[in-house]
């Protein structure tokens, strides 16, 4: 998608990493060196109590079953380039995959996060970082050599800044700032961090560096050889790197690059099978969920919680059977994860600003810079950015206004209501261990 918007990405690109990207990862970064145990619930169950810290771990859960989906759809169309690119768009191809692979990662992470931490690790090092720099590569030797360039690089205003009035261009904007979602779930590990005061914000805006060029380079690439109006939505890396194979005359490309990708996001989804799960258990021990998702395997894995959530994935994952075609089922399940990560994350830019004031003294090895105003400047950028993408959630896409919109009103309705009636029924434990 990133491709598809041309030199326009370089704009789309700052704005997620500068107005959402960076205040996610400080504003988290203090909250888990003060609070370090069970991300999200905790810090708004500080801030605010209990029911409030439920209502946030469940919209990120519920959010993470939409967009596990998509991204195991993902996956799925980019396995298609193995054996048949027409896959790519077959609703029961792509079924069937996210049903077996997310069963499989389900299974997989029985074991405990140290075995799935290692197949995260080594599926982001092979399947995305090596995608990325060949992609590079072959962009750069496919403009050095003269051919046909298909991004339009004239330096304009119009080609530079988009039309902030046009739907589209606010639709792209959602869709590249949360490329970067999950970054509170890395925050966790900041008391790891030696000096974490200055090493901390210093790693961060060097993975923002990083991050921000290497996926610039690589979008420029794939938009020299593919036209915007070609790039598909679920598999367009792999599109790029079939018109290179061609190009340069490498049909192994097209099955390696596709296999690394599929890998990438794999791990993706591992890393998010047992996060927001731990939440969620956190949430049970406390009382707000039946005794049954309490326990705990040998491995101190929520087994009943991860299988549950396999079963909720497989629901989910019928939407692909319902809707139109895959790419609309595509953004249907990003639209609702959206929209339900939106309001999760205006919840910890409130729960860190009130915690400076409710809890001035609590010791945080790593303090948002500035005092108050520096905490208020920085969480209200973040929630700022969030807010804008919750409105632009609700921009239809792929089906009629009307359809879109009902989706998406009654689906993050109904699933904000369901903890708040929970909440309201259940009878809370005394725990003193979170």
């Amino acid at each position: 998608m990133m491709a598809e918007t041309g030199m326009q990405m370089i704009f789309f690109n700052s704005i997620a990493a500068f107005a959402f990207l960076i205040p996610v990862a400080l504003v988290s970064a203090e909250l888990a060196t003060g609070w370090p145990n069970n991300g999200v619930y905790h810090w708004v169950r500080e801030a605010f109590n209990d029911r409030f810290g439920f209502v946030a771990v469940w919209l990120q859960w519920s959010q993470s079953m939409f967009g596990m989906t998509s991204i195991l759809a993902y996956v799925a169309a980019t396995i298609a380039y193995l054996f048949n690119p027409e896959l790519a768009h077959n609703k029961f191809y792509i079924f069937s995959v996210v049903i077996i692979v997310y069963w499989i990662a389900t299974f997989a992470n029985f074991n405990g996060t140290k075995l799935s931490g290692l197949i995260s690790s080594v599926c982001v090092i092979v399947g995305v970082f090596i995608p990325i720099i060949v992609m590079i590569i072959m962009g750069w030797v496919y403009a050095s050599n003269g051919y046909s360039i298909q991004l339009d690089y004239s330096l304009t205003t119009d080609n530079f800044f988009p039309g902030i009035g046009q739907s589209k261009n606010l639709i792209m904007l959602l869709s590249f700032v949360f490329g970067f979602v999950g970054v509170e779930v890395s925050a966790s590990h900041a008391n790891e961090i030696k000096n974490v005061h200055r090493n901390y914000p210093v790693a961060i805006f060097i993975a923002v560096f990083i991050g921000f060029f290497l996926t610039l380079a690589a979008g420029f690439s794939l938009s020299f050889v593919l036209p915007p109006q070609n790039i598909n939505l679920v598999s367009g890396a792999v599109q790029g790197f079939s018109v290179f194979s061609q190009v340069f005359n490498l049909p192994w490309l097209i099955p390696l690059s596709a296999t690394l990708i599929a890998f990438g996001a794999i791990g993706q989804v591992s890393t998010w099978i047992v996060g927001p799960a731990k939440g969620l258990h956190a949430a049970a021990r406390v009382g707000f969920l039946p005794k049954y998702f309490k326990e705990l395997n040998k491995k101190d894995v929520p087994r009943n919680i991860l299988v549950f959530q396999a079963c909720i994935i497989s629901l989910v994952g019928a939407t692909i059977l319902i809707l139109s075609n895959v790419n609309t089922s595509f953004l249907i399940l990003t639209g609702v994860a959206v929209l339900l990560y939106s309001i999760m994350y205006s919840m910890m830019f409130i729960s860190a600003i009130r915690l400076r004031y409710t809890q001035p003294d609590k010791n945080r090895p790593y303090k948002v810079p500035g005092g108050k105003i520096g905490i208020w400047i920085v969480a209200g950028i973040g929630l700022v950015t969030v807010m804008v993408c919750f409105c632009i959630g609700f921009i239809p896409t792929g089906i009629s206004a009307y359809s879109y919109e009902t989706i998406m009103i009654f689906g993050v309705l109904f699933i904000v209501l369901v903890p708040i009636i929970i909440s309201k029924y259940c009878k809370l434990e005394q725990t003193t261990d979170l």
